[in-house]
């Protein structure tokens, strides 16, 4: 549906709005460019009353969705609480499987 030049453009640094960390919203989305030019991080969170949902595709093509069933209010725990937490143990995993894996667990 989208090609590689409408997602580069989607995701494409804008002049203005770059948080002083580095990240920047990008069409829907939040962009964070990846040390060493590698490649970048994006993800969209939200939230209504009762939820809250993280989505999350990594410059090595990781992706994952946390859902919650409830919502952050006042000083209890965000999204922002559990994504380093994701990030370091999709890190410690030396080798993922090559193959899809649904039928042997669906």
């Amino acid at each position: 549906m989208l090609t590689a030049a409408s997602i580069e453009q989607a995701f494409a640094k804008p002049e203005t709005g770059v948080n002083s960390n580095g990240w920047y919203y990008g069409c829907g989305w939040m962009v964070r460019p990846v040390t060493g030019g590698t490649g970048m991080n994006t993800w969209h969170d939200g939230s209504l009353a009762g939820t809250s949902t993280l989505l999350v595709r990594r410059y090595d093509g990781l992706a994952w969705a946390v859902l919650f069933d409830q919502r952050q209010e006042g000083s209890a725990p965000s999204h922002s609480d559990i994504d380093p937490a994701l990030h370091t143990a999709a890190n410690a995993v030396k080798t993922w499987p090559t193959g899809d894996l649904t039928s042997t667990y669906f």
